[in-house]
Formats: structure tokens, sequence, C-alpha cells
């Protein structure tokens, strides 16, 4: 298998999801020559979406937090609850990379150990 972003007919390249996420799509692509003498891939690239689970439990010093099958929809009415545990004096961090709520429909609530909204 190579890294980097330039292939050589031959050549194959191993796709895997962070823990988490659910490949669709083949795990290995190989460099094929086409018809017409140039390079393409021999199936359409895979992407990683969200597990269908929603909510849970992270631990630990860092972790993702999606909604179900992101990057696509979820099903209607969906309530999902993420715990995030951390000892005492420890400080949490909340980075959003990609966020969208529907008006009127998405809510996102964090609240603390007492249950006041921070």
């Amino acid at each position: 298998m190579q890294q980097g972003s330039t292939f050589n007919i031959g050549d194959k390249i191993r796709y895997s999801c962070s823990q988490g996420y659910v490949l669709e799509g083949h795990t290995v692509l190989s460099c094929l020559a086409t018809s017409s003498g140039t390079a393409a891939w021999d199936f359409p690239l895979p992407y990683c979406r969200a597990d269908d689970g929603c909510g849970g439990t992270l631990r630990g010093q860092s972790g993702v937090i999606t909604s179900p099958n992101y990057p696509q929809e979820y099903n209607n009415n969906a309530d999902c609850t993420w715990t995030i545990l951390a000892e005492p004096g420890d400080t949490i961090a909340l980075v959003f990379s990609d966020f969208l709520l529907e008006e009127d429909y998405d809510v996102l609530e964090i609240t603390g150990t007492d249950g006041s909204s921070q």
C-alpha cells in the first residue's frame, strides 16, 4: 500500500475510518489503466459516515460526537444524548468542525453535572 497523493497504475490504496464511523464502499482501491490511456480507480471513492448509534458515553482525552448517519441525514425525531465523563478539575472543550441546525426542529443543549445549562 502507498501513502500520498500521487499514484501510478497498479498502485493500491486502503481506506479505513476512525472509531465511531462506518466505511461506505470498498476498503481497497486499485489504480487501473482505462481504455483511453488514463488512470482511474476501480471503484468509486468510499466515505466514512457516523455509526447509526444515537448517543453514548465518551471517556478519555478526546472523542467524536456525530449525529446518526452523518454526513447523511438522520431520521425525524432523533433524540440523542451524549455523556462526557471527566475527572474532577478537568476541562471539557467542545470544538465544532461541521455544525448545522434545522430551524424550528433541531436543538443543541449542553448541561453541567448539576443539570444547569452552560
